[in-house]
């Protein structure tokens, strides 16, 4: 505090935002966050988060000693995963996901063709394929292979505030099944 006062700063907070999100990290997420914490802890999810919790006490101790009384943090993401990527994937990531998604589906396909038989992918939320950009990486993944199509549901379009229609002119040549509904965004 006195190095920061003697060259006119003023600390007003302190910050453990990267150390909250440790406390509370999702299971699905240990690998991607692991980059957050000392390399001692990394890879062992229990002893990250008894570490975070610990430089979050050491924080607050902190800010005590230097008069503060208030310190920003996140609260950590068990159920927010599933909404909005924080922090952000990793370069690479979802390329090799939707590899290993065409690599699986690959002998399905080909499959469905000695059967004669579509197989249309419901565009959903929660899913893979849930908009038209992911349906196109898995078709060009898969060699833009025939067999894979879509189930068009106009409700998951609008549940994701996507122009519906005009999913229909751009894949009209992809749907071959159709939910019909009633949605609409409030």
């Amino acid at each position: 505090a006195g190095i920061a006062r003697d060259n006119g700063v003023e600390i007003t907070e302190l910050s453990t935002h990267l150390q909250g999100q440790l406390v509370a990290t999702h299971p699905a997420y240990d690998e991607v966050f692991d980059g957050f914490a000392v390399p001692e802890v990394r890879g062992n999810p229990g002893a990250r988060q008894q570490w975070a919790v610990e430089q979050v006490k050491l924080a607050l101790t902190a800010s005590k000693n230097l008069g503060l009384n208030a310190m920003a943090s996140f609260s950590g993401a068990l159920a927010w995963p599933f909404v909005y990527p924080w922090p952000q994937r990793p370069a690479g990531l979802v390329e090799t996901a939707f590899d290993e998604l065409a690599r699986r589906w690959k002998p399905i396909l080909d499959h469905a063709e000695d059967c004669g038989v579509d197989i249309c992918y419901e565009i959903h939320p929660g899913e893979d394929l849930h908009d038209g950009i992911t349906f196109e990486m898995f078709l060009e993944r898969t060699g833009n292979h025939a067999r894979a199509n879509m189930l068009y549901d106009p409700s998951h379009y609008v549940l994701q505030c996507l122009d519906y229609l005009d999913n229909i002119d751009i894949y009209k040549d992809r749907i071959r099944m159709f939910h019909v509904k009633d949605a609409e965004f409030n």
